[in-house]
């Protein structure tokens, strides 16, 4: 039987009536107002004290241009109606019902409720998902809209106090927005011996919201009263109260207000002005009464903090400071200031006033004045291998700069470089889940090791020592007081908490490079395993789950390789195990895959491992060789179909089955297409799909290593693979257990082979007339941050002394192995940079004129004489090239000051492959990347010209976080924008 009815729901008859008794829709700034609002119940009668609580607020309507708002609606919470569910016939379970006014209602679902909150623009802070998610008033600290402030009741709301320059860009303040505090009562007093003019009224507080009250409650009449002080913007509101009562009964009502006066005067000032711009400020003269008003607007600049005038320092007197003006009623009028920003870094304060008989007004505004002076680095980067001399020369340092001043040079020596490695596996130990998978990692890893220690008894004294580490997440920067290169403050980023070395857990970190807990490790991996696996020789991917083929594949793969280092593996689980896949394979994937000739991958993969065992006694009969043969023929009719990872598995299987000459063919055909370069290794450019298991880069470099040091051992790549590696752990934060575990077994084997496991590593550094040894011991670990900091006076003096000599760095190594030294040169210039300078990295900057005809758009490159008019847009396409995978990447864009961000809002953005986080701020703009694969990409935001004059614009610069010695920077520019036509 099937029945249904639509139903009244009878709370909807219970909404609260709103009505303001006491409104203005026109206010003058900075005037004391009240509004009061009556609460009406169904009937039309006032509620009773304190029975409704209200939220209230009045915000600039500017606001909804970032997101257009809505506010809380309870009543949105119920249906307009419920469907009388279907009698079912059988015996099952049905939902909860409500009986209501004789009638069932089904119970719905309703969503935790949560605090009161504005909308947020992003859901996500600066971190992204990863991050975690807050509420939208905590997530506004950076990249979203500052959270509103409340108005005080007395006087305007102050300024923020002017906040430090982040390190090493004390050329762009970090908000210019929070340069200075200015009080009325700050401005220069005028000049003594003349009359003083009439006191203005000056309009200072430009707060967003005029008031936001979040629990009003009902009096005796029913009425609650909002008291606020109308901020001094001239502009447009928005006022909505909404009402709720005991009884869920709620309302709401919204009403538009402005803030006018007859006289107003708005001066158009840029966010900042850098020394030496050249600025047209417009300052803008309404009226907004019935008559024509004549009269005079005066500029006033000063020192907030000592009243002093600087209206020379701007290149005006007090006859340029003043324009007459006259203003039709309802109409407005431009004036125009010609400036030229000082040779003075801080803030200061613009006063523009209007007077026109007994009507006055006035504004008072803070403006940032940010340096001229540009701190910039170049880095140089070099590989040795074995006994090697090599030299970094900055060409720049021997051209003459007048205003040039050396900073310092920092060299960087990175010697054992397999310890490196190590520093990886405390994190994967760490790894929170205990699927099969990351305990067989856990279990060939700590094998792995503990094979190693036994052997190598210099390395287990050397891992003793990195064991104190107390943090499972390696640091960006294990130094006290940190990295001399990090120019860029890690406190303007979102990775603070991975500089750190991340937060501790509950429990004390897991020291897995102690041999003995690494043994215990070993232990305990073990016998989850025997544990997790089934009676019928399976394994699931978790404890409990049932058979995973697939994730039973991989662990014979783990297990074979653990043997290989001498680890001790139970031989009755292996066999077990292999029964299982070879009845997979017999039934399913061999069958399958000769019938639709498809799902070679697999089959490859199988015999791959099958491969792996030293003898058939770990296999058994479960998979003869006839099968073997059979699914070795069908992978290589489809080896041209591989993908690199599983064509170099191919490669091994045919060589351990006596086909070398195919092996080789199949290698060939992935080695080809290596690129090798002295300083990056060989490496492979990222593949499409890389998150496919196959598709892993790292596992590939890994792997290509491992199938060279088997099939072709004398081939010299193997050596650039494994100086890849070392670079790519270098530059990126690992947290891929099997990518870890995988590098670890390939370097292990490579480095045991080649005899350069735990031995002694010496280098010279030879920089600004100064000689430096390092040694490196293989029982004892230096860290990372081997370096010498060179002074700029030592610099300046080794320049005078050897010429063109001192702008060299020369690094020599006599022992074996593999180092990386690299070299970082900071300086400072008033001089903008013609050409880009770049090393690992690389950055180029372009704006464009964006000229839009119909619905075609012509982008006019802007070089050389070029100029723009007010109201152009601006395209700027930033261009990041990176010859190396890195992880926590920062590239700051500072923006010319007559020029206004087109969406100002930041967020996380996705295209050409590469996600980053997008910020913008009032000097510039910052993209953040948490990965940045190795090639070329171009970034596009758009500007548009909001003031005439000719504007600075430093250059972008870009740096690793993980790896700061790697810099780079583009050329600087020169904007000209003119006024607009008339």
């Amino acid at each position: 039987v099937t029945q249904g009815a639509i139903l009244d729901v009878p709370w909807r008859n219970k909404e609260l009536e709103l009505e303001f008794s006491t409104f203005r829709d026109r206010l003058t700034p900075g005037a004391r107002e009240t509004f009061r609002i009556t609460v009406k119940d169904a009937q039309g009668r006032p509620v009773e004290a304190g029975a409704a609580e209200l939220l209230a607020s009045m915000h600039d309507r500017s606001l909804d241009l970032f997101a257009p708002f809505s506010a809380p609606r309870p009543l949105s919470l119920f249906p307009s109606g419920a469907f009388f569910p279907p009698l079912s016939a059988n015996l099952g379970a049905s939902r909860p019902l409500w009986f209501r006014d004789e009638a069932w209602v089904e119970a719905m679902a309703v969503d935790a409720l949560s605090g009161d909150a504005f909308i947020e623009i992003s859901p996500w802070g600066i971190g992204g998902p990863g991050s975690g998610r807050g509420g939208p008033m905590r997530r506004m600290q950076k990249g979203g809209v500052v959270a509103m402030a409340s108005m005080s009741a007395e006087g305007a709301v102050p300024l923020p106090a002017a906040a430090p320059a982040p390190q090493g860009m004390e050329n762009e303040l970090r908000d210019s927005a929070t340069a200075a505090s200015i009080a009325p009562e700050q401005l220069a007093k005028p000049p003594s011996g003349s009359a003083p003019p009439a006191p203005v009224a000056l309009r200072s507080n430009f707060a967003e919201t005029a008031f936001w009250q979040p629990q009003l409650l009902t009096g005796a009449d029913g009425s609650a009263a909002i008291e606020f002080t109308v901020p001094d913007s001239v502009t447009s509101w928005r006022v909505w109260v909404a009402a709720l009562s005991q009884t869920l009964a709620s309302g709401y009502v919204e009403k538009s207000v402005e803030s006018v006066k007859e006289l107003m005067i708005r001066p158009y000032l840029p966010r900042f002005l850098r020394e030496g711009d050249v600025a047209q400020l417009k300052v803008v003269v309404n009226s907004a009464g019935e008559r024509a008003l004549a009269g005079e607007a005066t500029l006033e600049i000063t020192d907030p903090e000592t009243n002093a005038s600087l209206l020379a320092e701007f290149g005006l007197t007090p006859a340029t400071a003043a324009r007459q003006f006259r203003v039709e009623p309802g109409k407005g009028v431009d004036l125009t200031f010609p400036l030229s920003a000082p040779r003075r870094v801080g803030a200061t304060a613009f006063k523009v006033v209007a007077r026109s008989g007994n009507l006055s007004d006035g504004e008072l505004r803070p403006l940032p004045l940010l340096p001229s002076r540009i701190h910039l680095a170049q880095s140089r980067f070099v590989t040795l291998k074995g006994a090697e001399r090599r030299e970094m020369t900055f060409d720049d340092m021997r051209r003459s700069d007048p205003t040039r001043i050396d900073e310092q040079m920092v060299v960087t020596v990175d010697g054992q470089l397999f310890y490196s490695m190590l520093d990886a596996l405390p994190y994967l130990i760490e790894y929170p889940y205990e699927c099969t998978e990351q305990t067989l990692n856990r279990f060939v890893s700590t094998g792995m090791l503990a094979s190693l220690f036994d052997q190598y008894p210099a390395v287990a004294r050397a891992a003793k020592e990195m064991s104190a580490r107390d943090t499972p997440l390696e640091r960006f920067d294990a130094t006290p007081g940190g990295d001399p290169n990090l120019k860029m403050a890690l406190e303007e980023t979102p990775w603070l908490r991975e500089w750190r070395g991340g937060a501790k857990s509950g429990s004390d970190f897991l020291r897995v490079l102690d041999p003995a807990v690494s043994r215990a490790q070993r232990d305990d991996a073990l016998a989850k395993l025997e544990k997790a696996q089934l009676p019928g020789g399976g394994f699931p991917w978790f404890a409990g789950g049932p058979p995973s083929p697939h994730m039973t594949l991989y662990l014979m793969a783990g297990l074979a390789r653990a043997a290989e280092f001498a680890v001790p593996v139970p031989r009755e689980m292996v066999q077990n195990g292999w029964r299982y896949l070879a009845a997979e394979a017999r039934e399913d994937w061999l069958p399958r895959a000769l019938k639709d000739d498809c799902c070679w991958e697999l089959l490859t993969y199988l015999n791959y491992v099958a491969s792996s065992y030293p003898d058939r006694s770990w296999t058994g009969d479960f998979l003869t060789d006839d099968d073997r043969r059979k699914i070795l023929s069908f992978s290589f009719k489809h080896w041209r179909e591989h993908q690199p990872l599983l064509k170099l598995q191919l490669a091994l299987t045919l060589e351990r089955m006596d086909r070398h000459k195919d092996a080789e063919l199949v290698l060939a055909s992935v080695m080809d297409s290596a690129k090798t370069t002295r300083d990056e290794g060989t490496f492979w450019q990222p593949e499409d799909r890389a998150w496919l298991w196959y598709n892993d880069r790292i596992e590939t470099h890994a792997w290509a290593l491992r199938t060279l040091m088997e099939v072709t051992p004398a081939d010299p790549r193997r050596d650039g693979l494994v100086q890849w590696l070392f670079l790519n752990k270098k530059l990126n934060h690992w947290k891929s257990t099997r990518a870890t575990a995988e590098v670890l077994y390939s370097l292990a084997a490579y480095l045991k082979a080649t005899g350069t496991l735990a031995v002694r590593e010496q280098a010279t550094v030879e920089v600004a007339n100064q000689t430096t040894t390092f040694v490196f011991e293989p029982d004892k670990f230096t860290g990372k941050k081997n370096q010498i900091v060179v002074p700029g006076a030592r610099l300046d003096a080794a320049r005078r002394s050897v010429g063109a000599a001192g702008a060299t760095v020369a690094v020599a190594k006599t022992t074996p192995g593999l180092m990386f030294a690299s070299a970082t040169w900071h300086f400072s210039t008033e001089e903008l940079p013609a050409e880009s300078r770049s090393d690992l990295f690389g950055v180029e900057r372009r704006y464009f004129k964006r000229i839009k005809v119909g619905s075609e758009v012509t982008l006019v490159p802007l070089s050389g004489s070029a100029t723009i008019a007010v109201g152009d847009e601006v395209e700027v396409q930033l261009s990041l090239r990176a010859k190396a995978a890195a992880e926590y990447v920062h590239l700051r864009d500072p923006r010319p000051a007559g020029l206004e961000p087109d969406r100002p809002e930041s967020g996380w953005k996705w295209d050409l492959g590469v996600a980053r986080y997008e910020e913008t701020r009032d000097s510039g703009a910052n993209f953040f990347f948490e990965n940045l694969p190795a090639g070329e990409y171009t970034f596009k935001y758009r500007l548009r010209a909001n003031l005439a004059g000719e504007f600075r614009s430093g250059p972008a610069q870009v740096q690793s976080i993980y790896a700061p010695e790697f810099v780079a920077y583009s050329s600087g520019e020169k904007l000209r924008i003119d006024a607009a036509p008339r």
